[in-house]
């Protein structure tokens, strides 16, 4: 059900296929290639060949059947509706009201899906009730109806990957990961199961394996734009820019909502671009006019190219409506400070003044205003940028264990990076742990940067050693360093267990 492809798009698809229709196509080949389509989840190609077919055979109550689906499949509830209305005067299916009833949620018409469902019992009708009341904001009764379901079929996993999502909403992270397993084995294949693994793994930090849940789903169901979104995103926040530009230029879903755009202009500033950013925004402002983080984005971008009146437009009406919001009062005091009002840029900037776990950079950010403000406490911003506080270090350093023992690596990575900054970022414990972190989630190259400044500190250090030279062998760059690291490394502790499997493994080749 978070599948959403804009049904003009789709349409209007259709309609060029079927006037193209019988221009030489095998319309019974078609069909047949659609159906093929189709069951490998390659809807974009089977809604092209459905065209073709059906414009042969408008009334063939099987390819209106498959077409309905296969545009459910995309999110289009408009043309999915209008196959159904259409086969309601030819052929049913059995799970012809769950049809109804989902293309009607698709385009935002709960009740009409509601009444479409009338009584349905069956495991798949009570989780489409459950998404249904979800959309009312109808917590407590759609977890009912889902429990309802797998009451009825313990092992249904679309209702298993629903209600999975709904605990994630509600904070419940260890549920939420029970439930997508189950999902996961029940149905291996099932898209929501894949995304929702994504969007679990993600919660608990796993940023690897969320980064493989959202790939497996866009391998398996081309064109997928929850999985490109999901990945991509990831990238973005990793870092690897040149794995993002390459999803991005192969993508060959359809999309007409701006997430594309975004993704794109989200990579043109990793890559320091700003002209480009805010040139891919504002190509697609129409479209993004109501994503908060494409309005920051823009405000970003405008700043960095000199524009910063037209920064502050965008970002104080947003500031105003979320006061708590860390980063649109840091973009405003940017903006501000970069406009020549220094003033105003403090008096927004302040209250990370009174925080307790205020970042470096905002601290140092407000120092820079008041500064140039001729601000009285300008000494007094300075020396709390010099000198955080005890508590943001005791709680990044909390943060950073819990992470670590939790296998929460995202979270990990931000204490870790949020302890350097407020250190003097030399403590060996801290870079090796940072090492081992950007390892889990795929980041191979700052992992080695982070092991080879943990090793300039404590160079015989055998768990500094053992991260090194087993990121070493597993980069493949230098064999030689890698196992002679890993010997040493044993002979200083040889009970631990993880540097003896680590060397043995190395030395197997």
């Amino acid at each position: 059900m978070n599948r959403k492809v804009p049904s003009t798009l789709a349409l209007s698809a259709l309609a060029i296929a079927l006037m193209m229709g019988g221009c030489g196509a095998d319309p019974k080949a078609a069909a047949a290639k659609a159906r093929t389509e189709y069951a490998a989840h390659n809807y974009l190609a089977a809604q092209t060949d459905l065209a073709t077919a059906m414009a042969a055979n408008p009334n063939d109550a099987n390819l209106i059947e498959l077409h309905a689906r296969n545009a459910l499949a995309m999110g289009d509830g408009i043309a999915a509706g209008a196959s159904l209305e259409k086969l309601a005067n030819l052929k049913k299916p059995d799970d012809f009201n769950r049809l109804i009833a989902e293309a009607a949620l698709l385009r935002g018409q709960t009740q009409e899906a509601l009444t479409a469902l009338g009584d349905d019992k069956s495991a798949a009708g009570l989780r489409l009730r459950g998404l249904a009341l979800l959309s009312q904001d109808n917590k407590a009764g759609a977890e009912q109806a889902f429990l309802a379901a797998l009451a009825t079929d313990p092992k249904h996993a679309p209702t298993l990957a629903s209600l999975a999502r709904l605990k994630l909403l509600n904070g419940d992270t260890a549920t939420a990961r029970s439930l997508t397993d189950q999902a996961l084995a029940a149905d291996g294949s099932l898209l929501d199961a894949m995304l929702v693994d994504g969007q679990v793994a993600t919660a608990e930090g796993q940023l690897g394996k969320a980064l493989a849940a959202y790939a497996k789903a866009g391998k398996e169901y081309p064109g997928n734009l929850p999985a490109l979104t999901g990945q991509a995103g990831l990238l973005g926040d990793l870092g690897r820019t040149d794995e993002l530009a390459a999803l991005l230029s192969s993508f060959q879903g359809v999309t007409t909502d701006g997430t594309l755009a975004y993704l794109k202009a989200r990579l043109a500033s990793a890559k320091g671009d700003w002209t480009a950013t805010r040139d891919i925004l504002q190509a697609s402002e129409d479209k993004l006019k109501d994503r908060d983080d494409a309005q920051v984005l823009y405000a970003q971008a405008l700043t960095h190219i000199g524009q910063p009146e037209q920064a502050r437009a965008r970002l104080a009406p947003m500031l105003a409506r979320h006061p708590e919001s860390v980063v649109l009062r840091r973009e405003l005091g940017k903006a501000q400070l970069a406009g020549g009002d220094a003033g105003g840029a403090v008096q927004t900037l302040t209250p990370f003044a009174r925080s307790q776990t205020a970042s470096v950079e905002d601290l140092r950010l407000l120092a820079k205003a008041a500064e140039a403000a001729g601000d009285s406490n300008a000494a007094f911003f300075a020396a709390r940028a010099r000198y955080p506080s005890p508590q943001s270090l005791g709680q990044a350093l909390s943060a950073a264990d819990a992470a670590m023992k939790a296998s929460n690596w995202g979270n990990a990575i931000t204490a870790y990076e949020q302890i350097l900054a407020l250190t003097d970022g030399r403590s060996p414990l801290v870079l090796n742990n940072m090492a081992w972190a950007q390892a889990q989630v795929g980041n191979k190259d700052k992992a080695l940067q982070f092991a080879q400044r943990a090793i300039q500190v404590a160079p015989e250090d055998p768990s500094i050693m053992d991260t090194l030279g087993w990121l070493l062998f597993q980069s493949g760059s230098n064999q030689d360093r890698a196992l002679d690291l890993l010997r040493r490394a044993a002979q200083k502790a040889p009970q631990n267990p993880t540097i003896a499997k680590h060397l043995a493994e190395a030395q197997r080749g």
